[in-house]
C-alpha cells in the first residue's frame, strides 16, 4: 500500500437475531452499512472480511462438519443479481460441535459499487443465529 493510500474499516449493522429457515437451517443475511446495502468500492483494490456466527441458546450447537457459509455479491447497482464469490471456511478445526462459526476471507474488489450478503446452510432447522461481520478495504 502506498503512502497516503486510504483504507476503510466497516462493522456491518448487527443482526439482533436471525431465524434460520426450515430448509435445513439455511439463511441469507444482507451486509448493511448504516442500513445501506451499497458500498462505493471504486477506490479500493482488496477487501478483507471477518465473520462470526453463533447461537445465543445453549441448547443449540453448530456442527462445523455440516454447516457452510458463503459470501455473495451484487456488483451492479441497477440489477440486484447475487453471485456466490467465496465459501468461508471456519477458522477452528471441525472436530466437534461448537458454539461459533468464525471465518475470514480476502478478495479483490470486482466493481465500483458493491453489495454483499452472507448465506449459510446446514445449521439446525429453525435455530436462532446472531451474526457480526466486518470488512477492511485497502487500496
Amino acid at each position: 500500500m502506498s503512502a497516503g493510500a486510504k483504507s476503510l474499516q466497516i462493522l456491518f449493522d448487527p443482526a439482533p437475531e436471525i431465524f434460520a429457515t426450515d430448509n435445513n437451517g439455511a439463511f441469507v443475511f444482507p451486509l448493511l452499512n448504516s442500513a445501506d446495502p451499497q458500498l462505493d468500492t471504486a477506490t479500493y483494490d482488496e477487501v478483507r472480511f471477518v465473520f462470526s456466527l453463533w447461537c445465543p441458546s445453549s441448547q443449540s450447537v453448530i456442527d462445523l462438519d455440516r454447516t457452510y457459509v458463503e459470501l455473495r455479491a451484487s456488483l451492479d447497482p441497477e440489477d440486484e443479481h447475487w453471485t456466490k464469490i467465496a465459501e468461508v471456511e471456519p477458522v477452528v478445526p471441525a472436530y466437534d460441535g461448537g458454539d461459533r462459526f468464525d471465518g475470514w476471507i480476502v478478495l479483490p474488489i470486482l466493481a465500483s459499487v458493491s453489495s454483499f450478503c452472507i448465506a449459510g446452510g446446514g445449521f439446525q432447522a429453525r435455530s436462532r443465529l446472531q451474526i457480526r461481520a466486518s470488512a477492511y478495504f485497502v487500496s
